[in-house]
Parts: C-alpha cells; structure tokens; sequence
C-alpha cells in the first residue's frame, strides 16, 4: 500500500501531545490513528515520540492485526486498539493512557461516578470500569483485553459514541473518536473528570446532581436537537 506519511505524522504529533498534556511520562501511552478502513498506525513499542523515524512507522491490519509496512515492532497494545477498530468502524483514533487521576480510579477498581455537567458534557453516564482480566485469558492478554472493554460496554448499554472512553481494572485508560484529534482530546477530559471526582468525594457528596440535569448537558452538545457551538 502506498505510505502515508501525513498520517504517520499526526499520529506522531498526538502521541507528542500525551507528553506535553502531562497525560503519560516516559513510554506508557500510545495513540493510534486509523489510515483507512482496512488499516492503522500506531506509536512502536517502547519509543519516546520524538525518536520515532517516519518511515520506520508500523502500519496494521485492522482485519488481523499483522503488521505489513515499517520495521518498528509497533506498541504492544496494538491488539487492543484492533479489536475495537474492527468491531467498531466508526472510530479514527485510539489512545490508551496510564494518567495520574484516570489511573488511580482504574487501580481502585471503581468506575468514575457522574458528579456534574463538566462529565456529563461528554459522557451520558459515569465511565465505567472493567472487569479484571481473567488469568485464563492472560496468553491472549491485549486481544482480550479488547473484548473486555467491548464486553463493558455492552453490560452497560452503551456505545463508542455516547461513552468516548473506559478505564481498565488496575491497568490505566483508553478513550478514542471518530476523527484524528479526539482520542487524545477525550484522554485530557477523562483526566480532567476524574481528578475533580476525586475531589468530590474528598469534599462528600452532599446532593448528587439529578440525572435529567446530565442529560441535558449531554444532549445540547450531541443529542438531536443540539444547538452548543457554531452553526455550520
């Protein structure tokens, strides 16, 4: 297939960005953008952005997650981010992120509850947690990974759409969108929502926000009568 450097180079840019945002520190992240529909890019394994070469760049099936162009071993969480690109198409980009608050929530084994409109702007409920992987899945660990987070969604009854990221018991967060930029977007809001839940129930819970005030806030922005920002 012909290189696609210009991608290549967003993707690179993006995951530059999980640096700068404070969102990951050494090599813990990775983001990953969609090429077309039958491939992505990904950060390679172990490498910092900045001393990534274009032309060297992993590009990967989304149909089985080979590698077919560039001589970097791409991320090891590749086949997380191609299970979710094959089961959902409408996804662009994929970030996963091991971020302080987001973090912290996903050790804890809790899901980050909806305190206020700042959540409810973005996500139509709280952001979930998954399960732990079971140890009889482990040979298979980031596949099933995948389908663990697949499997959250389904028990709760949401979608890529609605819900632009989870947290994965003891492990960390992966968040993604439908255009080149949105993953790593959702990754700072994620973390921006998990600190102030942390906060929150520093602080107590006195009266939680009524549920028809969240659904507002997330409907003005993406329901079918939205009408926050410009008009086109």
């Amino acid at each position: 297939m012909k290189y696609q450097k210009n991608i290549i180079e967003k993707c690179i840019f993006e995951n530059k960005l999980l640096i700068k945002k404070k969102l990951s520190i050494q090599t813990f992240s990775n983001v990953s953008i969609k090429i077309n529909k039958n491939h992505f890019t990904i950060k390679p394994s172990g490498m910092r952005p900045e001393d990534i070469e274009i032309k060297k760049c992993p590009i990967v099936k989304i149909s089985d997650g080979k590698k077919i162009v560039g001589s970097y071993n791409p991320s090891t969480d590749t086949p997380t981010h191609q299970v979710l690109y094959k089961k959902y198409p409408q996804l662009t980009s994929i970030a996963h992120t091991h971020s302080t608050y987001a973090t912290a929530w996903a050790q804890s084994g809790k899901s980050i509850p909806i305190y206020g409109t700042t959540h409810a702007d973005y996500w139509k409920s709280e952001i979930p947690v998954t399960n732990f992987i079971s140890k009889k899945k482990l040979n298979n660990y980031e596949v099933n990974t995948g389908h663990l987070i697949i499997e959250t969604l389904r028990k709760k009854k949401l979608n890529p759409n609605n819900c632009p990221g989870v947290i994965v018991s003891g492990h960390g967060a992966f968040t993604w969108g439908k255009n080149h930029t949105d993953a790593v977007k959702m990754s700072e809001l994620m973390e921006f929502i998990a600190e102030l839940a942390y906060f929150t129930e520093q602080i107590k819970v006195k009266n939680k926000i009524p549920q028809y005030i969240c659904k507002k806030h997330y409907e003005r922005k993406f329901g079918k009568k939205s009408y926050y920002g410009q008009k086109k």
